[in-house]
């Protein structure tokens, strides 16, 4: 896994100052954006001392922030916000929350040092890549769509009071959901991708998924002819089967009581060669470690003691050998992992200087088994939005206002429920 020079960069002295910060000079009155949340199944602050960091960097960045800006981004655990992320891009009218373009440059700076306490240094560098290098590039093709400044923050139960807290960091291309939870962290569902995802922007390269595509390349050409004729089939749809919702507005359609049952297909860990396995771990740890060490090692613990129900499955194109330069899909599912990888072409809004190789997305996910400690994705609180919201994606529609104008499709393709979609970046009205 990569490191990198620039990574680690002190805690902004924003997070030690509540007025230096604010982009408009207006200090935060806690009497004015308090809101009383009685999630069930909160839980005591932890006494753990990287979470105590991670938990005081995040009040300090709140207290930095205005009191509009405040309320805007705050909600109840069980709010419907934390799983309304998506795919479109990440333009000022259709995200929730607040805008990296709201924030000053300490106060970015600032939730910037937040993420790099939640992730490893390779898992902050692939967002680094993705918010600021990718989309950058992407900016220079059609500002008004793509830009670093439109990447969007909800902020969810409360660090000051409580142990169970989250944040969401949503925009094109990048999808991070984090949550404390006692003394349970984790980042999933995460989306991450790139359009392009490997080229150069102000003077610096940048290749996002090297290590998912180098390290899966060297797993596929391990694999025995027979192995092969398990894991691997060809096919023109490279779709993601679990990724993000169809448009923007709809909920992840694979919270909570989602059942991964039918994804027990492929070839199994158990019935690899050693050589396989080995590489089917160096492929599972790239997506796990992500997170920083310390909590990634726990979840690592979960999936090891469930390793040989572990599936893999790869999609190629017909009559091609898989490359660095050619587009592929592999899926990884685990009692307590969820990795899926593909190529979906070129979106056709950069005027064909983007190979259909070089746009990629990744979701990663902890299926939601009963057996686990924290529920799956967004911890235990996913069941409790199912239970206190819509019971049904047809409640929901009916009753969120925001359905009633979406603007953007996606630029990728999801098996859901069974049907294929196909998204692209035109206009709907």
């Amino acid at each position: 896994m990569k490191t990198f020079k620039y990574l680690f960069l002190p805690l902004s002295l924003c997070l030690f100052s509540l007025f230096s910060c604010n982009k408009d000079e207006e200090t935060t009155d806690p009497e004015t954006v308090t809101e009383t949340c009685t999630t069930t199944g909160s839980v005591a602050q932890s006494t753990n001392a990287e979470i105590e960091t991670m938990r005081q960097a995040m009040v300090s960045f709140r207290n930095s922030l205005s009191s509009t800006l405040l309320t805007r981004a705050s909600n109840c655990l069980d709010d419907e916000r934390f799983y309304l992320w998506h795919n479109t891009p990440a333009n000022n009218g259709n995200r929730d929350g607040i805008t990296y373009g709201d924030l000053s440059d300490a106060q970015l700076t600032a939730f910037k040092d937040i993420l790099q306490l939640f992730l490893s240094s390779g898992g902050y560098q692939k967002v680094y890549e993705i918010t600021e290098l990718s989309e950058g590039w992407l900016n220079n093709v059609m500002s008004n769509v793509w830009n670093p400044e439109f990447y969007s923050l909800d902020m969810f139960g409360d660090p000051e009071t409580s142990g169970s807290w989250g944040f969401q960091l949503d925009g094109h291309h990048c999808v991070v959901n984090f949550l404390v939870h006692g003394d349970n962290v984790s980042i999933v569902p995460a989306f991450l991708g790139g359009e392009p995802a490997a080229n150069t922007w102000n003077g610096e390269d940048f290749d996002i998924f090297s290590d998912e595509r180098d390290l899966a390349l060297s797993l596929y050409n391990s694999f025995s002819d027979s192995e092969l004729a398990i894991a691997a089939t060809t096919s023109s749809s490279h779709s993601l089967e679990v990724g993000p919702a169809d448009r923007n507005g709809d909920p992840d359609p694979y919270i909570g009581d989602y059942d991964y049952s039918d994804f027990e297909t492929g070839l199994k860990y158990s019935d690899m060669s050693a050589t396989a396995q080995a590489n089917l771990i160096l492929v599972m740890k790239e997506y796990v470690y992500n997170l920083t060490d310390n909590f990634a090692n726990v979840w690592w613990e979960d999936i090891m003691a469930n390793i040989d129900d572990t599936y893999f499955v790869w999609i190629n194109d017909s009559g091609s050998t898989p490359t660095a330069t050619s587009e592929f899909y592999y899926r990884i599912y685990n009692p307590y992992l969820w990795a899926e990888i593909n190529t979906e072409g070129s979106t056709g809004a950069n005027s064909g200087s983007i190979a259909d190789y070089n746009h990629v997305h990744t979701i990663t996910r902890i299926p939601n088994n009963p057996s686990t400690d924290n529920g799956g994705d967004y911890g235990i609180f996913a069941e409790m939005i199912n239970q206190d919201g819509p019971k049904t994606l047809y409640e929901h529609y009916a009753m969120a206002d925001h359905h009633k104008s979406n603007s953007m499709h996606f630029d990728y393709t999801v098996n859901f429920n069974n049907h294929l979609h196909s998204h692209d970046h035109r206009q709907d009205n």
